[in-house]
């Protein structure tokens, strides 16, 4: 399923060859997870999303169809940037190699500390129900249609995937740059204050590839809360996707997007986006 496209795909194939071995083990490793062939979602969280400057944040990486999620240790191999973004600038998030939390940082400025982590590109072997069900319970129809037309609903499948994962971090409770862009391939930025939001309205993202909006995809919303709850919505013209969320606390918005494969080392590629924060 050799299919010619440009953009974020084309930047992941030069290195994947690099990788083969900590992707596969990786893959390996994502697949005897609970629940994961059907839905992978993948996100941080941090230790006190609301610390004083000078205070040391503690960042989990959490990864399952729903909260609690299963807690990851930082693999080597998994990490290609792992980076926070506040008003003073970027630096690298540190940690170590079988630790968990996979980072920490120490918070250095009022306002919205962006912690943003992408991982290398990995592979994963599905089988042929398998897939189909992931590809329904994500609603990717372009992807179960192009299976059917081609008549291999039952065909297992290698999927080649990268994760961008998003955390915001309030600062002295200083929500200041919630929105910023942090000029991540896939991303999902929040339009809504998590810090002025009443319960109840629209909680609005936007979903943007490469800076550009992307439309048709689907964005759930994942509550510690409720864990059981799921909210759902599609991105618009303008990659906007409005969620009313029931109740406070910590949440994970996620999204996918997929498309047949640019080399022969895998039958799919996925990018996927999370962002989590904490609402009043």
């Amino acid at each position: 399923m050799r299919h010619h496209q440009r953009g974020i795909w084309r930047r992941f194939d030069s290195r994947f060859d690099t990788h083969v071995f900590w992707s596969s083990l990786i893959g390996l490793w994502l697949a005897v997870m609970p629940g994961l062939a059907a839905s992978h979602a993948f996100w941080l969280v941090p230790f006190g999303a609301k610390p004083l400057v000078g205070e040391r944040v503690a960042l989990d990486l959490r990864i399952g169809p729903r909260w609690p999620g299963e807690s990851t240790v930082r693999l080597e191999g998994l990490v290609k940037s792992f980076t926070v973004q506040d008003a003073l600038g970027e630096r690298v998030v540190p940690g170590r190699l079988g630790a968990a939390p996979v980072g920490h940082f120490t918070a250095r400025a009022p306002g919205a500390a962006l912690v943003l982590l992408q991982t290398q590109p990995s592979l994963i072997r599905l089988s042929g129900a398998e897939f189909q069900r992931y590809l329904h319970e994500e609603d990717l129809t372009a992807a179960l249609k192009f299976r059917a037309d081609m008549r291999v609903e039952n065909a297992s499948t290698r999927e080649e995937f990268v994760r961008f994962a998003k955390t915001l971090v309030l600062v002295d409770g200083n929500s200041s740059g919630f929105n910023r862009v942090a000029q991540l391939a896939f991303e999902l930025v929040p339009l809504t204050d998590p810090a002025r939001y009443k319960t109840g309205d629209p909680f609005q993202v936007q979903l943007l590839r490469d800076g550009k909006a992307v439309s048709a995809i689907r964005v759930a919303a994942l509550s510690k809360q409720q864990p059981d709850h799921i909210v759902v919505a599609h991105t618009d013209t303008n990659g906007k996707a409005s969620l009313p969320l029931p109740t406070g606390g910590a949440w994970t918005f996620y999204a996918v997007a997929i498309a047949p494969s640019t080399h022969a080392a895998a039958d799919w590629q996925s990018v996927w986006a999370s962002l989590s924060f904490e609402l009043n």
